[in-house]
């Protein structure tokens, strides 16, 4: 991927850290930028796909668990479950 020259300005204390990280890891501060940058944009589409709220993130959580079972299940609730026949 191409890269381009993109100059800005932070915090000393953030330069430090940087600094820092980059000393243990042997990484240049501008690689250790971009991994940054890209786990920011991950989590930001994470978000983005995240269920409004916390029940619909759960019952998504269940969907597709089960696998086989009658082919006119959603159809058939009823019939299954309390043994009342489909309407038609």
């Amino acid at each position: 991927m191409a890269k381009v020259r993109f100059q800005m300005f932070m915090e000393e204390m953030q330069k430090e850290a940087l600094e820092r990280i980059q000393q243990d890891s042997g990484m240049s501060v501008a690689e250790l930028v971009r991994i940054a940058i890209n786990n920011f944009l991950s989590e930001r589409r994470k978000k983005k796909e995240k269920p409004v709220d916390e029940i619909t993130e759960k019952l998504l959580s269940v969907a597709g668990i089960c696998k086989g079972g009658p082919p006119d299940l959603a159809d058939s609730i009823d019939e299954y479950l309390y043994g009342f026949p489909r309407k038609k």
